[in-house]
């Protein structure tokens, strides 16, 4: 039974984007967290449940839902989001969340902020591989030529 216990948490380990036997495992928290509802609230007017399971859907790694629902509020407090009670469907009423003008406009300094985040990201990146190319090429001159050099 053990055996199936560990390979369930692997597999859930894996699902949640953290490389199985990793000790680290990236969050969506904060201001990502904060981003990327609005980001789904700028298609479409959306419940908190929905957008739990569109966070999951993308393949995010796990957080608890009440975090969400907690952000939505914050972000209401804000003025990026507005919230409403939807009585259209049969049932109970659900809170029905929508994107501000102001929340559009912090989406678009978001967007502008991890476009340039990435830039960094690539930059630092091809950084290490301009650096290990010359170690690669001196690596290759100390094996010797692949053909015999001209004599003069």
């Amino acid at each position: 039974m053990a055996k199936t216990a560990k390979k369930n948490t692997e597999n859930d380990a894996a699902h949640n984007g953290k490389p199985v036997g990793s000790p680290f495992s990236p969050r969506l928290h904060g201001d990502l967290l904060s981003s990327s509802l609005l980001a789904y609230l700028r298609r479409w007017n959306a419940y908190g449940y929905q957008l739990v399971q569109e966070l999951g859907k993308a393949g995010l790694a796990s957080f608890d839902s009440t975090t969400v629902y907690r952000t939505l509020r914050q972000l209401e407090r804000a003025g990026l989001v507005s919230s409403f009670w939807d009585t259209s469907e049969s049932g109970p009423a659900r809170r029905m969340y929508a994107l501000t003008q102001a929340g559009e406009a912090m989406l678009e300094v978001w967007l502008e902020l991890f476009g340039r985040y990435q830039q960094v990201l690539h930059s630092a990146l091809n950084s290490l591989d301009n650096l290990n190319r010359p170690a690669a090429r001196r690596s290759e001159a100390a094996d010797g030529p692949d053909e015999p050099a001209e004599e003069k």
